[in-house]
């Protein structure tokens, strides 16, 4: 069976991680899996612009709608 060490550290400056655990054997190949937790993860995603946003949008309305909406939305139109 496989031995698992398991610890919860923050990243350096220089972009490492040190890990030191009297389990593990000088010499010994090791396995390393880096679980980034979800937080840290948003942040290296590149965050994108509302506008970027919003010319992605596909919208299913009538050509007219910016002129009519009052119209599709009470029935009828309101006097402003």
């Amino acid at each position: 069976m496989a031995l698992a060490v398991r610890q919860q550290m923050v990243v350096d400056q220089n972009h490492t991680v040190h890990l030191q655990s009297s389990e593990l054997r000088p010499g010994s190949k090791v396995e390393v899996i880096v679980l980034v937790e979800s937080e840290a993860r948003q942040a290296l995603e590149k965050p994108v612009s509302f506008l970027d946003g919003a010319q992605k949008l596909s919208i299913d309305a009538p050509p007219d709608f910016s002129a009519t909406f009052e119209k599709n939305l009470y029935g009828q139109a309101t006097d402003a």
